[in-house]
Formats: C-alpha cells, structure tokens, sequence
C-alpha cells in the first residue's frame, strides 16, 4: 500500500511532512498539514452500482456522475448491454476515483448537498423520460 501524503486542501498539492505556514505550490497560508479526510471506497462503490453515476457524485465529480447516469439509463432501456457496460464502467470509476483520492494522488473534493439534489432532479426527470418514451414505442 502507498504511504499517503498529505496534500494542501487549497490546491490539493503534495505537501512536505509536518508543513506549517505557506503552501510551497499555491503560497495560501495553512495552520497544519493533515492528510485530506478519506472515501469511503465500498459505499462509492454500491451507491455507483444502485444509482448510477451517484458514486461520481460522492467523490466530488457530479458532471460526471450526471453523464453516467444518463447513459446508463438510456443505455439501458433501449440497448441494454451498452447500458450494463456503461454502469460497470461507472461502478469501477468511481471505486478508482475514491481510492486515487485516498492515496492523494488525486485532489480531495467534497460531495456538496445541491451536486446531490441536481442528481435527484436529473435521476427522476431521466427515469420518467425513458419510460415515457419506452411506452411510446411499445405502444406501436
């Protein structure tokens, strides 16, 4: 396992051990250089898997998550395999994305309340468009 590295909260720059004062990267002062707090791996991992894109969303990546989503739910009820590759793609990014942030060798972003509502929004106007225009087809 890599030894992990603490990184400026401000740029997400490693920072040299026991750092106090100014970034050497970004030069923003920081009182101590604590290690980003962690993902939870296993939980991006089934929140990704029941919501598509929604592991995304929990690693700070909501543009993402939202284009996951919407091609996985599309992908699947109108092709359906390209759908299921589309969500296990989705699934092992968002494993990768919160395990890289983990490590440090990738920049800590927060989950923000209104990323989780706009995803709310999106999942439920996606889902009732796809049935509804499922149904159109099936009705011809």
């Amino acid at each position: 396992m890599a030894e992990k590295i603490p990184v400026c909260p401000e740029c997400g720059n490693p920072l040299p051990e026991g750092v106090t004062g100014l970034c050497p990267s970004c030069r923003e002062w920081k009182e101590s250089a604590l290690a980003p707090p962690h993902k939870n791996v296993h939980a991006a991992v089934v929140l990704s898997f029941f919501f598509p894109g929604f592991g995304q969303v929990y690693n700070g990546e909501y543009k993402k998550g939202l284009f996951v989503l919407v091609a996985t739910i599309f992908g699947l009820f109108f092709f359906l395999v390209p759908g299921l590759v589309i969500l296990g793609a989705g699934v092992y990014d968002a494993y990768r994305t919160a395990q890289r942030q983990n490590a440090g060798t990738l920049p800590f972003r927060e989950m923000h309340i209104y990323h989780v509502v706009l995803y709310v929004l999106v999942f439920v106007l996606v889902c009732f468009g796809a049935m509804s225009v499922s149904s159109i087809f099936m009705m011809s």
